[in-house]
């Protein structure tokens, strides 16, 4: 069961909240700033075309000049235990304790509860066969 668990790549779903705004509880991400700008471009319509999924709320994926461009989502890293999944990033540049200021890593990182429970109905047909020869044969 736990290979099946892993096999669904919760980490993916992490970043696919993260991709349209949404924290790991699935609450909004904080708007950005409607001021901050570099060379006349607006941070807050930069980040609006580039992600429009997300509606103007931290994505943390796209930065000025590409540099940054999804390091942050690369870096999740989930480890599935018998008594816990565990979600995690080693991902720590200078500008990520400001992030975490706003929202705590806790918040970022991780998915909620509807969706761990939809990633265990979604493994059945995967782990059925396994459980019914535990089952039925004593393995």
């Amino acid at each position: 069961m736990k290979e099946a668990l892993i096999a669904s790549k919760l980490e993916k779903i992490n970043q696919d909240n993260l991709l349209h705004g949404r924290d790991s509880e699935y609450g909004f991400m904080p708007r950005y700033s409607l001021r901050y700008q570099k060379a006349g471009v607006f941070y807050h319509q930069y980040k609006r075309r580039s992600n429009p999924l997300s509606d103007g709320r931290w994505d943390l994926k796209h930065w000025w000049g590409k540099k940054y461009d999804g390091l942050f989502y690369k870096s999740i890293k989930v480890k599935v235990t018998l008594k816990e999944v565990l979600f995690t990033t080693n991902y720590d540049p200078g500008y990520m304790k400001d992030i975490y200021y706003y929202k705590s890593k806790s918040k970022i990182i991780g998915i909620n509860r509807k969706q761990m429970i939809q990633a265990q109905k979604d493994n059945i047909p995967k782990i059925e066969p396994k459980l019914l020869e535990i089952i039925n044969e004593g393995k």
